[in-house]
């Protein structure tokens, strides 16, 4: 019998794999541009939730849950990365500031 590593695992590569597949033939062909990673992400979650339904019943539900865990450490990651760009554009705004003040020795 087959873990449940083997079953899904392979199912998630998969299913990363078509997404970034597919986002590169948008780019490619349809112009189209990536504003977020995120979004392959989604795709790749939405497409394992989409074919949960050629496993058996009682993988279902693991399936769908492994996808959302999936989706809830990416969304996680990507606050902490936001947070962390708007904290160094925070300090880039502030060093900014201070070399555009007139220096007050020169006075």
């Amino acid at each position: 019998m087959a873990t449940f590593c083997e079953k899904f695992h392979a199912l998630g590569i998969v299913a990363i794999c078509y997404a970034i597949w597919k986002t590169r033939n948008n780019v490619c062909f349809e112009g189209k541009t990536v504003t977020s990673l995120i979004s392959i992400i989604c795709y790749a979650c939405s497409l394992m939730e989409y074919w949960v339904d050629l496993f058996l019943d009682d993988d279902k539900d693991q399936l769908v849950a492994g996808a959302n865990t999936m989706l809830k450490i990416v969304l996680q990651l990507v606050g902490k990365e936001a947070k962390v760009q708007r904290n160094h554009s925070l300090e880039d705004a502030k060093s900014k500031d201070q070399d555009d003040k007139p220096d007050e020795q020169s006075n």
